[in-house]
């Protein structure tokens, strides 16, 4: 952890529990939505893709609507993604919100979202600041997946900032 984050505001606690009361409803339904298709998936960690299945697997009305805006099948891309990550069957691992079974990716995908959610002056983390968070990275698996087949990051956060303006989150 930066040195410069005080304990108090980073996204995890000491001990390593994520701070859930960080984030709306929504965006907790999609981190408990993203372990539980970590496990189905055969990982032992929770990893980006991870995060992105967990908006996918019971979308909110932002990212539905996102999902509009890109003429995308939200549970057929749940279905690519799914069969694209899934891992090689392990003995059972008790994942969990906590950082020992976040990568450091994920862990940074989270503190981006935080920060965006604070920057926006919100008081908690949407899943638009997480969906952001996953295209804004440079090293975007997801954001990889996309653009090779034309989607560029761009787009996606143009789609991001679009419904964020006609609809933001509170």
């Amino acid at each position: 952890m930066s040195s410069n984050v005080p304990l108090f505001d980073d996204i995890v606690m000491p001990g390593g529990p994520l701070r859930l009361g960080k984030f709306d409803a929504d965006s907790r339904r999609a981190l408990f939505s993203a372990v539980r298709l970590a496990r189905q998936t055969s990982w032992d960690n929770l990893r980006s893709p991870h995060i992105f299945m967990g908006l996918l697997d019971e979308p909110d009305g932002f990212i539905q609507a996102w999902g509009d805006k890109l003429k995308a099948d939200l549970p057929r891309l749940l279905g690519q993604f799914m069969e694209l990550f899934q891992g090689e069957a392990q003995e059972s691992v008790r994942l969990q919100l906590h950082r020992e079974f976040l990568s450091d990716t994920v862990l940074k995908l989270l503190r981006d979202a935080w920060n965006r959610c604070r920057d926006l002056r919100r008081s908690r983390i949407t899943t638009l600041d997480l969906l952001a968070s996953l295209f804004g990275s440079k090293s975007s698996v997801v954001a990889d997946c996309f653009e090779r087949v034309g989607i560029t990051p761009a787009s996606v956060m143009d789609a991001v900032l679009e419904i964020e303006a006609g609809h933001p989150p509170v």
